[in-house]
């Protein structure tokens, strides 16, 4: 029963893998009357030798107010001497950053502190917003360590609007230019949220560093709930926590292949989902294509190319509240072990981590990995999991769409994020992320050689009214490879949408390539 269970999974997910032949002065500040009295105010530091990012950390505790920046620009990692003592907050900031380039201004609780020649590009985008989106943009990191934070979150939940940062911490976001929103909340697994003034974000790629949330045991009140019937009560209110009205996701989707340290292929579209409700099995969710644009690097030496199947339709099927894996459905669960882990925080709430591993006795290959619950309502905030590595080898066929005989395929590692977003009270799907490393080598080779592939599925904007099913013919093939379907650019809809930001590593990789990028548009 389980073998089978498992096995259906994986053909529905259907990630299957199609196999072709083939300078120092004074700073000058800007600022207003109102902004006067802070950078006024004086502040001591002990004299020591330190870097800006510890310096302005110092001065942060003893003022109250947040300092944004890219470190980039302030070289935040650069050593400085400072000995500062009852002295004005400006005069501090004058004598740490120490360079004629930077400007300054004051946001709510937070001092920005940003390039002169930014200041021309903030006019042109005030003056292009009345008529468009804003655009904001910045790069999540630890406040500790300045190292980014992947896939922090980032939106406007009061009007179900977000995006989410990539590998590197950074985000964009396209906002209604509407007076009305004024900040963006931004959040991570285990750190504290932050709320950010949106006239920040508009001076360019800012750091925004979070903290990482200890929570105390006295803070919480810990339910004495065993593990696997935590898990079982977390199912059970799926219905109560879970939309059981059917939605409309606006939804960014990327995909893309590695061989050898070089991107073969990438993509990207966005897509209208109708998001049948949660309680109705019977129902399924349909894709809607809008937009899309795809480029690749495929050379003539190539013998190899590798494309995701179905990689669209199959990220809905990794919505694990309606379509439940083996971790969480009543008849396998018994085939995995559940240990209950520390109490952490998502999106300003207390959620339990519930780590889970299949059974030494059970042979088949199923998953490993974490559930995160929270802690009041019970609703599935997400969860992250991988194909047991003991058994990861046995799946090989399940993934593999067109072999060769020419070629030997390995899996290393399939691995699975996802997450959830709460939007009138209830829970929707918002982020999927998939991982497949795998190895290949020609027949009669020693040698294997790696190849990565990686989709993603983030929604962006949700909506409850007047929804309807798509007819049949508005609808994306089920089981297409998504990367071959006809493209065309559509400049300016792409630059007001929110989509996920490439890793640096894949614009360095497609400014490599020469072949023109083929768009097309498919108009609803």
């Amino acid at each position: 029963m389980i073998r089978a269970k498992h096995s259906a999974l994986i053909n529905k997910l259907k990630y299957v893998i199609a196999l072709l032949l083939l300078l120092h002065a004074p700073i000058n500040y800007v600022f207003s009357q109102e902004q006067h009295s802070i950078l006024q105010k004086e502040v001591t530091l002990n004299p020591q030798r330190t870097t800006i990012f510890k310096a302005l950390s110092q001065l942060s505790d003893s003022i109250g107010y947040f300092f944004a920046y890219d470190s980039k620009a302030v070289q935040s990692d650069r050593m400085v001497r400072v000995s500062i003592k009852e002295i004005s907050l400006k005069n501090a900031l004058e004598q740490i950053l120490n360079d004629t380039t930077l400007r300054i201004r004051v946001a709510d609780s937070h001092i920005l502190i940003y390039p002169a020649h930014n200041e021309r590009d903030t006019l042109q985008r005030k003056m292009s917003a009345v008529h468009e989106k804003v655009t904001i943009k910045g790069r999540v990191v630890d406040a500790s360590t300045m190292k980014p934070l992947p896939f922090a979150t980032v939106g406007v939940p009061d009007i179900g609007l977000g995006n989410v940062a990539n590998l590197d911490g950074i985000f964009v976001l396209a906002l209604p230019a509407d007076n009305s929103i004024t900040a963006v909340t931004i959040s991570h697994i285990g750190y504290k949220p932050r709320t950010i003034p949106i006239s920040i974000l508009q001076e360019g790629t800012i750091d925004i560093p979070l903290e990482i949330n200890y929570i105390s045991i006295q803070e919480v009140v810990i339910r004495n709930i065993e593990p696997s019937n935590l898990v079982k009560e977390a199912v059970q209110k799926i219905p109560d926590n879970f939309s059981q009205n059917p939605l409309y996701l606006m939804s960014f989707y990327r995909e893309g292949v590695m061989m050898n340290e070089k991107y073969q292929n990438y993509s990207e579209a966005i897509f209208r989902i109708y998001k049948a409700p949660y309680s109705n099995n019977n129902t399924s969710d349909q894709v809607k294509l809008l937009k899309s644009r795809k480029t690749q690097n495929i050379e003539q030496t190539d013998t190899l190319s590798i494309k995701l199947k179905a990689g669209v339709h199959s990220s809905l099927m990794l919505d694990i509240a309606k379509n439940l894996p083996t971790f969480l459905d009543k008849e396998s669960r018994s085939s995995y072990n559940y240990f209950k882990s520390d109490i952490i925080t998502i999106d300003s709430k207390t959620a339990y981590q519930v780590y889970f591993t299949q059974n030494a006795s059970t042979n088949d290959p199923l998953f490993t990995g974490v559930i995160y619950i929270d802690m009041e309502s019970l609703a599935i905030l997400g969860a992250d999991f991988e194909v047991t590595p003991k058994h990861i080898t046995k799946v090989a066929g399940k993934y593999l769409h067109k072999s060769s005989w020419m070629y030997r395929i390995k899996p290393v590692q399939i691995k699975y994020s996802v997450r959830y977003k709460e939007f009138n009270n209830k829970y929707y799907i918002s982020h999927v992320r998939g991982d497949l490393d795998f190895r290949y080598r020609k027949r009669r080779s020693l040698f294997y050689n790696p190849f990565h592939l990686f989709f993603e599925l983030m929604v962006s904007q949700s909506t409850s009214e007047n929804v309807v099913r798509f007819k049949a013919k508005e609808t994306t093939t089920a089981n297409s490879v998504f990367f071959d379907t006809g493209y065309e650019y559509d400049e300016e809809f792409w630059s007001g949408f929110n989509y996920i930001s490439p890793e640096q590593s894949v614009f360095d990789a497609l400014n490599q390539i020469n072949a023109k990028i083929e768009e097309i548009t498919q108009e609803e």
